[in-house]
C-alpha cells in the first residue's frame, strides 16, 4: 500500500511540476499583439475636396469655388462642413447684372455602394435681398437652403475620385439662390472630386 502511494505522489509532482526536456514545447510562445487603440477622431478618417466651376460664355459667366472637409464616421456614413462661392454675370443686350452668393453648410453623406452616395445638406448663404433690388441699392439678407440629392463617384487613383452630383432644395425661402434666384429652378447640378471618399 505504500508502494501504491509513492507511485502516486511521484506521478503527481510530475503531472504539477514537469522535468525540464520531458514533454516541452519548443514553439515561440505568441506574443499577444496590441491593438492599435481607436479614438473618436481618426486621420485617416478625414476627406476633403469640394467643387469646382467655370462656364464662360458671350451671354456671362458663372464661377463656383465650393471647399469641402468630411470625417467618415463609420465606413458608409460621412459628415462634414463645406464653404460656398458663387459668381454669376450674366449680360442682357447690353445690361449686366452680377448675382452673387456665400456662405457656408453642413452635409451628410451615405454610400451605399462605391460608386454611389446620397447627401442631404443644409447650407445659410448671403445673398442679394430680392425685395430690394428695384430700391437703387441691393442689400443682402441670409437664405436658407434644404437639399438633397443623388451622386455618381470614380476612382481616380488610390485615394481621389470625382463625383457628379443632383440636388433637390427641398422647402425654399423667398430669397433661395436656386429657386427664385437666377437659376429658376430647385435642381442644382454639382461636378467635384475628393480626396479619401
Amino acid at each position: 500500500m505504500q508502494k501504491l502511494f509513492q507511485v502516486t505522489t511521484i506521478l503527481l509532482v510530475l503531472a504539477i511540476f514537469p522535468l525540464k526536456g520531458i514533454a516541452q514545447d519548443n514553439r515561440p510562445a505568441k506574443v499577444k499583439q496590441k491593438s492599435p487603440k481607436k479614438t473618436f477622431f481618426e486621420k485617416d478618417s478625414l476627406y476633403y475636396g469640394g467643387n469646382i466651376g467655370l462656364q464662360l460664355s458671350s451671354g456671362g459667366s458663372l464661377v463656383d469655388l465650393s471647399p469641402n472637409v468630411g470625417y467618415k464616421v463609420v465606413k458608409y456614413v460621412s459628415v462634414g462642413v463645406q464653404g460656398i462661392f458663387t459668381n454669376l454675370s450674366v449680360n442682357y443686350g447690353g445690361f449686366n447684372e452680377r448675382y452673387t452668393f456665400y456662405g457656408g453648410g453642413v452635409f451628410l453623406r451615405v454610400k451605399p455602394l462605391n460608386f454611389l452616395f446620397l447627401q442631404a445638406e443644409y447650407d445659410l448663404l448671403s445673398v442679394p435681398d430680392h425685395f430690394s433690388i428695384g430700391s437703387g441699392s441691393v442689400k443682402r439678407t441670409l437664405a436658407d437652403v434644404n437639399l438633397a440629392g443623388l451622386g455618381l463617384r470614380n476612382q481616380l487613383g488610390d485615394n481621389s475620385s470625382y463625383y457628379l452630383l443632383l440636388m433637390y432644395e427641398f422647402l425654399p425661402t423667398p430669397n433661395s439662390p436656386y429657386t427664385y434666384g437666377p437659376f429658376g429652378s430647385p435642381l442644382v447640378y454639382r461636378a467635384g472630386f475628393n480626396i479619401n471618399f
